[in-house]
């Protein structure tokens, strides 16, 4: 299953959902995950390669403020791009 697109992204899947995109980031590494019916911040902590493809090793403070860490399918993580670059 695959993740909707975070608000504001309709035509097109961004690159942000290319599963491959997790295996070039240092860890941790600050993502947004998708959790529910939300978008939730989170910190990628690993990137294991199980039999049916990447999955994300993530950690994230849930809404009664305790620490949970699972695993997750790549597609359901968005590596957003920096802010405040120049080109």
């Amino acid at each position: 299953m695959t993740a909707p697109a975070l608000p504001g992204i309709r035509d097109r899947r961004p690159e942000a959902f290319d599963p491959r995109t997790i295996l070039g980031l240092g860890l941790p590494a600050h993502v947004l995950i998708h959790r529910g019916d939300d978008w939730t911040p989170a910190w990628l902590i690993g990137r294991p390669h199980c039999a049916n493809g990447w999955v994300a090793l993530v950690q994230y403070v849930d809404a009664d403020g305790r620490e949970q860490t699972f695993r997750l399918p790549a597609d359901q993580v968005a590596v957003l791009p920096p802010t405040g670059r120049h080109h």
